[in-house]
């Protein structure tokens, strides 16, 4: 074995390793990113986490919602004991980073490109705006699947161009970290592209009739997929479990039913781009940067603000964090900035290069910028959302953008590649780099010097409250800002243009062009990352979750009670998007993007309509609400909670949901009526002889068992005030299994016999105990398929395993 060969591409990880570890250098003198995701999710984790460290598997939690569940990984899988092998290694900041960077290095690589070349584009996929604020906001899984989508479409390759084994090894290896890290949306777009490669070689093969140069593989191809999906089996299963009872699930209520299912359809397309808003992939500042920007000293803003009389602190103040975005969006953390340069190198591409693999690239990209339009472009997204299986389960359109962010920059660097190994002619190329000079440097000057033909209007600009004079300000800053970008995305396709030209001519030696291109595509990113992701966002993080966390005397007082499973209401808070209450509590509310359907559906028809039986039928022990004159946030309990569970004198059955929801409202009493919609009607006996006297206790307590004793002198319903969920929860009498029912829309119930009784309900979901035993059997399969495919690799000693150009 040559080990020579091998060392640029270890001299270019590690030169970027450096430039991540310099990036986010913060994180390693320990502080780490204040993510609000992250931090809110740590608190609806909170009691999940206690009985964890007990040595119980926690796979329901009651501390948000009422009850749901959280579902987590196996560690009977190969994936599991990956992550937390470079979760060991680095913060998860830098490490999403150098993973995007060394992720798309493979891709590149796959296909021949010089290390020059794969550094250079994948350090501007690595920096893209849109990984960075992912990372700011606490999104990472999306982001870690985002990483992964590169490699993934390396192995596929790698597949088609005969290197079977080793492309199947890489795709089973980096398709099952995508399906680990669980964001199904992502993995959703990653299937668009694999599905376009299956076409376009489906094609070829058609079109030469070599069939067994398809045939082949996509059998080994298939195989990868099954083992990479088998081995997180869990989690798929339990996925596909939860997916019907939550939000994205199909509604009962027929005021909540549409066409196709899934979400409401204001809902999915809430965060879809303006039409020419995919402009921000040339130019950041296209439409203002984001809805918190901040603005210099030199600013039109301040100045205006300091000549209004505006005392210097408050105008320093307010100058940090303006509405600069103008755009449809409700409001966004940054734009999504692909690179002057990779914008410039893929019209190039385009131009440049011949075959199919132009076309999918061509294809795939313009989806990708239409489809994230969304409610803007209804001809297209209305067709995706109503006829594409599964689109309409997801929401914020412009995440499909990571479609384009790894197509564009892949494209660009590719038809450099081609050029230079003589595969694209220099005619050819030459033109190529005239006309997509000209195309995208002109845009960039139409745009500095035609800046005055737009708004700069905001749709909230009316409601911010502000004066005239600062809007109008604000208005200069947006077109400054933009007419400022405009101008350095110019100067970077000139500069790299120029490079270029004069690689093609000469007159520039080749290390000098590939250096300075992977230093302008470098400080290109990284300069536009470091305004929404620099040092200043790292913190003391545990000091401030000491601090987000801390028991109130509020949260004291409430902890005095020893009763194991009562509700808190905290109106004190944003209830239905708070997770600090779940650190210390049983909320009625919480955080969290898959609650169960049907209680965001009592959230919305009952709870917020403040419905007090809907309060007691939940135990909600105590309310925490805001002191209209100190502020601060006070106790008060309510006498009519209802307690664990109780026996009702009666049933009413109801016909549906709409009836169901309608009954909870007016005189509805759920210490004496339980609705049970008809469908369970053979559970239930309607007419039974009550006794007063009956109780129903809470005996024993944990999120994934409950233990009640029972007692009374003849067979009644009771209602258990814990979430119903399927399929999941079973129930017995006296260690006997028994069927368990929905009541009042959310509730358990069950007829119990008369005497004393047992009864318990436990979580134990089909997909961890059938699923572990699949997952671990894959999980060693794709350890095997590797290994092989590395004894492979080094017997034949094959050249570095390349595509060939013929792709293209």
């Amino acid at each position: 074995m040559n080990f020579k060969q091998y060392l640029p591409h270890i001299y270019a990880v590690v030169a970027f390793l450096i430039i991540t570890l310099g990036y986010f250098g913060a994180s390693l003198s320990g502080k780490e990113l204040l993510q609000s995701d992250v931090i809110q999710f740590r608190g609806t984790n909170q009691e999940a986490e206690i009985y964890s460290e007990k040595g119980e598997r926690i796979l329901w939690t009651n501390s948000s919602f009422g009850g749901m569940p959280t579902f987590r990984s196996t560690e009977k899988n190969i994936f599991q004991q990956v992550h937390a092998f470079t979760k060991a290694v680095f913060p998860d900041s830098a490490l999403l980073v150098f993973l995007g960077f060394v992720g798309f290095y493979i891709l590149l690589v796959s296909f021949g490109v010089n290390p020059w070349l794969s550094f250079a584009g994948s350090a501007a996929y690595a920096f893209s705006t849109f990984t960075l604020i992912s990372i700011e906001a606490g999104h990472i899984n999306k982001v870690y699947d985002m990483v992964y989508m590169a490699p993934t479409l390396a192995g596929v390759f790698l597949a088609y161009r005969g290197k079977y084994w080793s492309g199947a090894a890489i795709t089973a290896f980096f398709l099952g970290m995508e399906v680990y890290y669980g964001h199904i949306q992502i993995n959703y777009y990653l299937l668009y592209m694999i599905v376009g490669v299956g076409i376009m070689e489906l094609v070829k093969a058609f079109r030469s009739k070599d069939w067994p140069a398809f045939i082949k593989p996509s059998a080994f191809l298939l195989v990868a997929a099954v083992l990479a999906i088998g081995a997180n089996v869990v989690r798929l299963w339990s996925t596909a479990e939860l997916a019907p009872s939550t939000t994205r699930g199909a509604s009962e209520l027929t005021a909540k039913q549409h066409e196709g299912g899934g979400l409401d359809y204001d809902y999915a397309f809430a965060w879809s781009n303006g039409l020419i808003e995919p402009m921000t992939t040339l130019v950041p500042y296209f439409y203002g940067g984001s809805s918190h920007e901040g603005l210099s000293k030199n600013s039109e803003t301040y100045k205006t603000l300091l000549k209004n009389q505006v005392p210097k602190p408050q105008a320093d103040q307010l100058v940090s964090a303006l509405p600069m975005y103008w755009g449809d969006q409700p409001f966004t953390a940054g734009p999504v900035y692909f690179g002057a340069i990779v914008i410039f190198l893929f019209v190039l591409g385009m131009i440049s290069l011949k075959g199919p693999l132009k076309w999918w690239a061509l294809t795939l990209v313009l989806l990708s910028f239409l489809l994230s339009m969304g409610k803007n472009l209804p001809l297209v997204s209305d067709f995706f959302f109503y006829y594409v299986p599964l689109y309409n389960k997801f929401r914020s359109v412009t995440m499909i953008l990571a479609i384009a962010q790894l197509i564009m920059p892949f494209i660009g660097i590719l038809a450099i590649q081609r050029w230079l190994d003589g595969t694209t002619d220099k005619a050819t190329f030459d033109k190529a780099l005239k006309w997509a000079t000209l195309s995208v440097g002109g845009l960039c000057l139409m745009l500095v010097l035609g800046s005055f033909m737009m708004s700069f209007r905001a749709p909230k600009d009316a409601g911010l409250g502000l004066p005239e004079w600062l809007i109008s300000a604000i208005r200069e800053d947006r077109a400054g800002m933009l007419r400022g970008d405009a101008f350095r995305s110019l100067i970077l396709v000139v500069l790299s243009a120029a490079g270029l030209w004069a690689l093609s001519v000469k007159k520039l030696k080749f290390q000098y062009a590939m250096v300075g291109l992977c230093v302008l595509m470098t400080f290109d990113l990284v300069g536009v990352g470091l305004r929404y992701l620099n040092g200043e966002d790292f913190k003391d993080v545990k000091g401030y979750e000491k601090q987000v966390f801390a028991a109130t005397a509020v949260d004291a007082e409430i902890n005095k009670d020893t009763d194991p499973n009562f509700r808190v209401l905290n109106v004190a808070a944003n209830t239905f998007n708070d997770g600090v209450t779940s650190f210390h509590h049983k909320s009625i509310g919480g955080y969290s993007a898959i609650k169960l359907g049907r209680y965001q559906e009592l959230i919305e028809g009952q709870i917020s309509q403040n419905n007090q039986a809907v309060l007691d039928m939940l135990n909600t022990k105590y309310v925490i609400f805001p002191d209209q004159q100190s502020r601060q946030p006070r106790l008060q309990q309510n006498p009519g909670a209802l307690g664990h569970a109780w026996f009702v004198p009666m049933i009413k059955m109801v016909a549906n949901a709409d009836e169901e929801m309608a009954a909870l409202g007016g005189d509805f009493n759920a210490r004496q009526t339980a609705l049970v919609d008809q469908r369970f009607a053979g559970l239930v006996t309607e007419n039974y002889k009550f006794d007063p006297a009956s109780t129903i206790k809470l005996k024993e307590y944990s999120p994934m068992k409950m233990v009640y004793e029972s007692n009374s002198a003849s067979e009644a319903f009771g209602v258990f005030s814990e979430i119903y969920y399927q399929p999941g929860w079973t129930a017995t009498i006296d260690g006997q299994q028994v069927e368990h029912i929905r009541t009042n829309y959310v509730l358990r119930g069950m007829m119990i016999p008369a005497g004393k009784h047992t009864i318990e309900f436990t979580f134990n979901p089909p997909s961890y105990a059938k699923g572990e035993p699949i997952g671990l059997i894959c999980s060693l399969l794709i350890v095997l398929m590797i290994g092989f495919a590395i004894f492979k690799y080094f017997r034949s000693e094959p050249d570095h395993a390349t595509v060939e150009a013929e792709t293209v």
